[in-house]
């Protein structure tokens, strides 16, 4: 101990240091011994936790796919010539079957240098002449016969891209395009007598075509030479296109398609379709069983791994007397009992043959409680009536009218059915000329439109021409819809025309729906003075017999349906049938788990939490012990060096005495010597 006068023991010729150690450990042994013994049980009950913590979580995951409706709305997609084009399909697609015929694919457009234009050249270092080359992108007119550009229609949405030329040989001209990066990769091909420098477009589409200025060097930017013999465009030509930007061309169930890019994903909601090849064929899509079936055997599996985590912790074996750390535990005994009451609980509203899982096939193993599947039988109930089996898992509302969509629901919602009654269908906002339109469009006079849509504002110029009704209503349809302002947002509007009279509708449905003439040099001649303006509406209405909250479309609930959100897309006001809402099994399985894992009112957190405070607690016991036994040691010590320095005295005196006593014979001798 610091500080501490120690003796070896001189006067004893005892060990004192090793005796006040032995003394000292012997008194602190039990105390130790029991908190090591509770430090241990409490750390593995920590453990103990955690590891439920975890099979919890992993149970949740199996439940993730099975508590909404859209994991019940799996569908398949085949192609039957996969040659001719292949298709992915997303939840949101819609069975059926399409016939899609395939006419001509996308392609990109494609120029490359001509020879007999003076492009002749013969070494891949040859120098063609420097400068710059400034690309448009839009619709080209071409002639093939004479190899002449006719028309050029600029893209307003595509800005020109310039490229210096500074090393102006075939590769340092193809090395320079390539690291602009301006959706135009530059090859050079040797044709048996010359090298050929090419362009080709990275976008397919006849409006990604492009045509190329040139500014060269050498002071004449239109002579076959020097850079200028790459010119493409209406007035220079010296470039060759051996492959025209071109649209696919496609029918769909008869209806003809026409898209920049061979992938079709607007034709149909839910499918994807990737064109390969001229040709016919039909894509058949329909609901995909397998992937429901595969989402009840992960969540009977999670289940069972969650059951055997919490049997291993609670274990008993009576042979051995081993027990699991949370045996008798009474929060793993009310969580199995939350489990069991939940699972053997039929559903409240639901149809009478599908209230339980043991009517499609998921039962309880009489020996263990494990849960198990019979695949047949559940898939035989997907097929006989995939809402019922939605319905046992997920959350749902099923509605008796066509027209009423069920959209989702809050913790808060009662199982239960509910009347929907409509007093106001949802309109859209609307903008009404007050004469017929100018149809006559002159650049810088009467070309300039700005509008607000939905709160969004956006300024778009009109092309310059004489139009019918309905292409100038296609027009500003066209040109809002481009503006990026409106794309950014996700605001749209359809533009119609009747009588010479245009209408602008907005795409958004509800009282923040509104179409507005801000200003530009056309407004007046396209809408007249006073255009006549109209806000969308919110539906509304009651679910329930309780009012419900309107938003555009979406009908929210309140009392016992607070939380239920339904769609009315269309019909007319009045009664409009009922909505049955039930819980199934994985969503209330996954509230009780979210429950239980939330970090500030869950179980696992304020009893790990609880653990650890009583682990601190530990550590306290610790440190007073350490300090008793200090305070132990030092009064040993002093102690037993009091008693070595009264032995040490004793053996003084013991060895005086001896040498006095060895002295007395020596005197009675003496005396009779005498």
């Amino acid at each position: 101990m610091a500080g501490s006068i120690t003796s070896t023991g001189l006067g004893s010729g005892l060990d004192i240091e090793n005796l006040v150690s032995q003394l000292v450990t012997a008194e602190g042994r039990p105390t130790r011994q029991r908190l090591d013994r509770n430090e241990a049980e409490l750390q593995a009950r920590i453990s103990a936790y955690g590891a439920l913590k975890g099979a919890f979580s992993s149970f949740q995951t199996s439940l993730n796919s099975l508590t909404s409706v859209s994991g019940f709305q799996s569908k398949s997609a085949s192609s039957s010539d996969k040659e001719v084009a292949t298709v992915t399909s997303s939840n949101a697609a819609a069975a059926g079957s399409y016939d899609l015929e395939v006419f001509e694919l996308a392609k990109a457009q494609r120029l490359v240098s001509d020879p007999a234009a003076g492009a002749d050249f013969t070494a891949l270092d040859e120098v063609v002449g420097t400068g710059s080359l400034s690309f448009s992108f839009g619709t080209v007119g071409y002639d093939d016969n004479t190899d002449s550009v006719t028309g050029f229609t600029q893209d307003p949405d595509k800005a020109v891209r310039t490229v210096d030329i500074t090393d102006g040989s075939l590769t340092g001209i193809r090395d320079a395009v390539n690291a602009a990066d301006i959706g135009v990769k530059a090859s050079i091909v040797f044709d048996g007598t010359n090298y050929r420098l090419g362009f080709a477009a990275e976008d397919t589409g006849a409006a990604n075509a492009m045509q190329i200025s040139v500014s060269d060097d050498d002071g004449n930017a239109t002579d076959a030479a020097g850079l200028s013999r790459l010119n493409f465009n209406e007035t220079t030509n010296f470039m060759v296109q051996n492959q025209a930007a071109q649209d696919a061309s496609a029918t769909l169930n008869g209806v003809a398609i026409s898209s920049a890019s061979n992938t079709l994903d607007e034709a149909v909601e839910g499918l994807s379709f990737n064109l390969l090849a001229a040709g016919t064929t039909s894509v058949t899509v329909e609901s995909d069983p397998g992937a429901i079936t595969k989402n009840v055997e992960a969540f009977v599996k999670g289940y069972n791994q969650l059951s055997s985590t919490m049997k291993q912790l609670s274990a008993y074996d009576p042979e051995t007397g081993r027990a699991g750390i949370l045996n008798g535990d009474a929060s793993l005994r009310g969580l199995e009992s939350r489990l069991n009451r939940v699972l053997g609980t039929p559903l409240e509203g639901a149809d009478s043959n599908y209230q339980i899982l043991a009517q499609i096939g998921i039962t309880r193993n009489a020996r263990d409680g494990s849960l198990e599947l019979d695949k047949g039988e559940l898939e035989a109930a997907i097929q006989d009536n995939p809402e019922a089996v939605t319905g046992l898992f997920a959350a749902f509302g099923q509605a008796a009218d066509a027209q009423v969509g069920y959209l989702g629901a809050s913790e808060d919602t009662r199982p239960g059915d509910y009347a929907v009654d409509i007093t106001q269908l949802a309109t859209r906002g609307q903008l009404s000329g007050a004469q017929a339109a100018n149809l006559t469009i002159t650049a810088g006079s009467n070309d300039t439109l700005n509008m607000k849509v939905d709160g969004i504002s956006a300024s778009i110029t009109l092309a310059a021409g004489t139009y019918t009704a309905a292409e100038l209503a296609a027009q500003i349809q066209s040109r809002l819809n481009g503006s990026q302002d409106f794309q950014d947002n996700d605001v749209a509007v359809q533009v119609s025309e009747s009588g010479g009279v245009l209408s602008l509708t907005s795409e958004r449905y509800g009282s923040a729906s509104r179409v507005e003439v801000t200003g530009g040099n056309a407004a007046t001649g396209l809408f007249g003075a006073t255009p006549a303006s109209t806000d969308g509406l919110d539906v509304a209405g009651t679910i329930g017999g309780v009012a419900a909250t309107g938003s555009g479309r979406t009908l929210t609930g309140s009392g016992d349906a607070a939380g239920l959100k339904l769609e009315i897309t269309g019909g007319s006001t009045g009664d409009r049938g009922t909505v049955n809402f039930t819980r199934g099994f994985a969503d209330q399985l996954n509230t009780l788990v979210t429950g239980l894992l939330d970090d500030d009112n869950g179980m696992f957190d304020p009893l790990t939490e609880s653990l650890r405070e009583r682990l601190s607690r530990i550590e306290d016991e610790r440190q007073d012990l350490t300090r008793r036994l200090e305070n132990l040691e030092e009064r040993y010590r002093a102690e037993f060096n009091a008693m070595d320095r009264i032995l040490g005295q004793l053996q003084g005196t013991s060895d005086f005495l001896t040498r006095q006593l060895e002295t007395i014979p020596v005197i009675g001798q003496n005396n009779r010597n005498r």
